[in-house]
């Protein structure tokens, strides 16, 4: 259960949302964008699994994505926490203290720039918001690969393995920067966003290129899958591409030089 004084601090009156000096982020997509937009020293508490920019790794730590300690945000008199649809949860029980929360989504392009806009809106950085939003259009040109390769983006497999992995399936931001380099996806429309690969799946798929996204920069085994005509691989380190938000235009960058071999 909740102290006392924990429970009193958060459910005292609060400043408005324009007003909020105290922010936490349960999302380190979303930690990127409050800073972004001028709000690092408002930020006052992030998950185990926010490393940039820099500022964030002296701050408290909640929990993980999605073990959130709500206590421990509670401590922190937030005026106003950022999640995502995942934090469903954490956000019924934050308001239930009388916490604001703020709901952002990232799943696709689209959704990354209402979040600016919406983020800019709720914290006074209406101008800023606007300006983050034309910069991301302009890095988000189309970008034409004669070759126009099929193109399977990897993730989430262990470590060493090519066990539970899963692939970016149409409709998804990955899948939408692979269209503006030029690519197209290897995988057809399915019901899920994000399916798991097999070994057969990946035969029957036939992709040119694999962009396989691994934090640790560990290559997969990929010499176990038996391609009729081996694809080219490319082991990303890169975290950002798995961190949809504000560094898409240099992820799309970077994909394109991937894709293309530019």
């Amino acid at each position: 259960m909740l102290a006392w004084p924990v429970l009193f601090g958060a459910c005292a009156r609060r400043p408005g949302a324009s007003e909020a000096r105290r922010i936490v982020s349960l999302s380190p997509s979303l930690t990127k964008m409050a800073f972004a937009l001028g709000l690092g020293d408002r930020i006052v508490g992030v998950t185990q699994y926010d490393l940039e920019p820099e500022a964030v790794r002296k701050l408290p730590r909640v929990g993980g994505f999605l073990d959130i300690d709500v206590e421990a945000v509670a401590r922190l008199a937030p005026h106003l926490v950022l999640l995502s649809e995942m934090h469903a949860e954490a956000r019924g029980r934050l308001e239930s203290l009388g916490i604001p929360a703020l709901e952002l989504r990232t799943r696709s392009i689209a959704e990354v720039r209402a979040s600016i806009t919406t983020l800019g809106g709720r914290t006074g950085r209406v101008a800023e918001a606007a300006a983050l939003v034309e910069k991301l259009d302009r890095e988000l040109v189309p970008q034409p690969c004669p070759a126009r390769p099929r193109v399977l983006v990897t993730l989430g497999r262990t470590t060493g393995t090519l066990a539970h992995l899963v692939a970016a399936g149409p409709g998804t931001y990955l899948d939408e920067l692979v269209t503006l380099c030029g690519g197209q996806n290897a995988l057809p429309s399915g019901p899920a966003a994000y399916p798991a690969m097999g070994m057969e799946r990946l035969v029957q798929i036939a992709p040119d290129v694999i962009l396989d996204l691994a934090p640790d920069g560990r290559p997969g085994p990929w010499h176990q899958v038996p391609f009729v005509k081996a694809p080219r691989i490319a082991t990303v380190a890169d975290t950002g591409f798995s961190t949809p938000g504000v560094d898409l235009g240099k992820v799309k960058l970077e994909m394109c030089k991937l894709i293309c071999m530019k």
